[in-house]
């Protein structure tokens, strides 16, 4: 999708994830797509609930039942740069297989969303990274530990080797988040998929996590897939932005455009939403108008007309826009700028409608 870039890590084309329950079907992920470069991070944002997290466990495969992958591909290029042919459509790999396992940690990982309940209660956090690291590196249980010892130093972990063999509630929520990410770096893995990385953590701390993230791809050039609600993170550590609404992507550029020149009228909400320091005494914030549509009731057309500020009737209501490009890179999803069929909006059109 982005130009000049060399070749994807992984791309991401069609993603369609479906949730079968007795109510009705929930497509968390709508035909999402987007390229991963490596050493380079794709921020991923969007309200609570548009599909997110959805999208970084499908690429791995560890989908929370009924889910399951319907429809698109996720093609990952172990070496991109010699071999930019040589892919693995991981949306082929069955779950449980072989390959598929081998690609987890060793090639990519994931920094859940919760470490206090993504790490076992019942094992020492030394237990767990031991585990992964000799599956997939093939080290000794006494290498392993030393390179686990190596690798909470490398996190800012004071005391490393009295840490190891302590359990994860025994940590406080920055420490813990630590551990998360040296058990995800542990395969030196070439995508780290970090979802929501700095929740619930202070401000001091969230600050500190992302300057080691940045430098942990600085030293081991490993692309990252950051998930998250904060756009002022994804200011500060993004390459390129994807914004999505309802299980499908809106909008999709570099973190400057985005920021600087928005198109889509969600992305443009969502920017104008956040509390400013130059905001006047008494001004009221500007929330985006309504919520988020009842999974079973999705509305006809683009799934944001309901709260479109730009709402055409008749237009936006009627088909569903396409994901197409505006300007090099810069990709949006709006009937603002292609009609249905893909053609562009000219001006005079837009007078004349």
């Amino acid at each position: 999708m982005a130009a000049g870039r060399g070749t994807p890590l992984i791309s991401v084309t069609d993603l369609e994830v479906h949730f079968p329950t007795d109510e009705g079907l929930v497509r968390a992920v709508d035909g999402v797509s987007f390229d991963i470069f490596p050493g380079r991070t794709l921020g991923v944002v969007g309200e609570s609930g548009c599909g997110k997290s959805t999208v970084g466990r499908a690429i791995l495969q560890i989908l929370d039942r009924p889910g399951r992958i319907v429809n698109g591909s996720i093609e990952l290029r172990l070496d991109p740069e010699t071999d930019p042919d040589d892919a693995v459509d991981l949306a082929s790999l069955g779950p449980n297989s072989g390959p598929m396992r081998a690609v987890r940690w060793a090639d990519i990982s994931l920094i859940f969303q919760e470490p206090m309940t993504s790490f076992s209660p019942v094992h020492t956090i030394g237990n767990q990274m031991i585990e992964a690291i000799r599956s997939h590196r093939g080290y000794s249980k006494r290498e392993a530990r030393e390179w686990a010892v190596e690798l909470l130093s490398m996190v800012g972990i004071s005391n490393p080797r009295q840490r190891i063999d302590e359990f994860s509630h025994q940590l406080s929520g920055g420490i813990r988040q630590r551990a998360m990410i040296a058990m995800a770096i542990s395969c030196e893995p070439k995508l780290l998929i970090a979802d929501e990385p700095t929740t619930a953590l202070d401000v001091t701390t969230q600050a500190q996590i992302l300057d080691l993230l940045r430098e942990l791809q600085e030293s081991q050039g490993m692309a990252i897939m950051l998930i998250t609600h904060d756009l002022g993170v994804i200011a500060e550590m993004a390459d390129e932005v994807l914004v999505m609404y309802l299980g499908r992507g809106v909008e999709f550029g570099p973190s400057d455009d985005m920021f600087h020149n928005p198109k889509h009228p969600y992305t443009t909400s969502l920017l104008t939403s956040i509390p400013s320091i130059y905001t006047k005494r008494g001004e009221r914030m500007q929330p985006i108008a309504g919520s988020i549509p009842h999974p079973f009731n999705r509305p006809p057309g683009c799934t944001f007309n309901p709260r479109c500020p730009s709402f055409m009737p008749g237009v936006c209501d009627h088909d569903p826009p396409l994901f197409l490009p505006l300007e090099g890179p810069h990709l949006v999803r709006c009937f603002l700028y292609h009609d249905a069929q893909g053609n562009p909006v000219t001006a005079e059109a837009e007078n004349d409608g």
